[in-house]
């Protein structure tokens, strides 16, 4: 049995988150400076490593920027752990620790998988941005905790 859970990143932490991402997408990771971006998120203690029987899988940053909601900033799960489902019981433990009763994240129009995985694990779609990645509009989804 498979026990997913995270944790604070911390500062050791950064290769390793840096990682995962540069895996995922070099062009985008180095074009968004997201390097930048998970140093900045491990200080501001908003990155969680995702844990699955206590290895580490992947991240999620997550802050309250948002209209001052829960916000899923970015999740990112190694390749070979995709489409396990940790990547769902990851957001819903994310949503529990949330502060606010709603949660909010957003995916590209092109990345089915995803909306997929926000539907499966309760999120609804709050609506559509044309103008962020050229012909590749953003969607958003909310939860709402109870």
């Amino acid at each position: 049995m498979k026990t997913i859970s995270l944790r604070k990143a911390t500062i050791k932490d950064k290769a390793l988150v840096v990682d995962f991402d540069y895996n995922l997408n070099k062009v985008e990771h180095t074009e968004l400076k997201r390097a930048e971006k998970i140093a900045k998120a491990i200080l501001d203690e908003e990155c969680f490593i995702i844990l699955v029987n206590d290895i580490a899988v992947g991240f999620i940053i997550f802050d309250y920027r948002f209209f001052d909601l829960g916000w899923i900033e970015l999740i990112i799960v190694e390749e070979k752990y995709r489409g396990k489902g940790i990547g769902g019981q990851a957001i819903n433990l994310i949503c529990k620790q949330s502060k606010t009763n709603k949660v909010f994240t957003s995916t590209n129009s092109s990345n089915i998988q995803m909306q997929k995985a926000l539907t499966k694990v309760g999120f609804s779609f709050a609506g559509k941005l044309i103008g962020l990645d050229e012909g590749d509009p953003e969607l958003f989804y909310f939860k709402i905790q109870q």
